[in-house]
């Protein structure tokens, strides 16, 4: 059977929008810095926007408050990685061309994760990032399933599973 991507992160930064912040404009998927000047000159400016989309940082949203841009990225795996992106995204919203109708505004940064330890608070406060948890009982099961995975049981598991699949010729 083919694994099934679950979309985990997407369906949190989702419904945690639609939770906490529904009576406000959002964006998601946003794409961040700077667009070639030479580009918009010769594609024209919607054109270049979209050919240089895959060559920009993402935010997961930003969400727009009445003085402020709140940027925020969700993690349930590699929730540091989320953690020290937002500052460097945070950078890049001034140079934005999506975002110019917003700015000279303030900029927050929250990190939404599902689970969380002592070491992450301290580097989200001193990073100024405003840490959430958010774990509803769809994700409560990803996280447990998460934490399994460094336990020998699991480890042993994952052995026999891969033994099975050279045995069967199985990719």
């Amino acid at each position: 059977m083919a694994r099934k991507s679950r979309q985990v992160e997407t369906r949190m930064i989702s419904e945690y929008l639609k939770e906490h912040y529904s009576g406000f404009p959002f964006i998601m998927n946003v794409p961040l810095g700077v667009v070639s000047e030479d580009l918009m000159r010769e594609e024209g400016y919607k054109k270049a926007l979209g050919m240089s989309r895959p060559f920009r940082p993402m935010a997961d949203a930003v969400v727009i408050l009445p003085n402020y841009l709140l940027l925020i990225e969700a993690k349930v795996w590699n929730v540091v990685n989320g953690l020290a992106k937002l500052p460097l995204y945070k950078s890049l919203v001034p140079v934005t061309p999506e975002l110019k109708q917003y700015t000279p505004q303030n900029v927050l940064m929250q990190l939404v994760v599902g689970w969380t330890n002592p070491n992450l608070h301290v580097m989200a406060r001193d990073a100024g990032v405003d840490l959430k948890v958010y774990h509803p009982l769809w994700l409560e099961e990803v996280v447990e399933d998460m934490h399994k995975y460094w336990t020998r049981e699991y480890r042993d598991r994952r052995e026999k599973k891969l033994r099975m699949r050279e045995f069967f010729g199985v990719e």
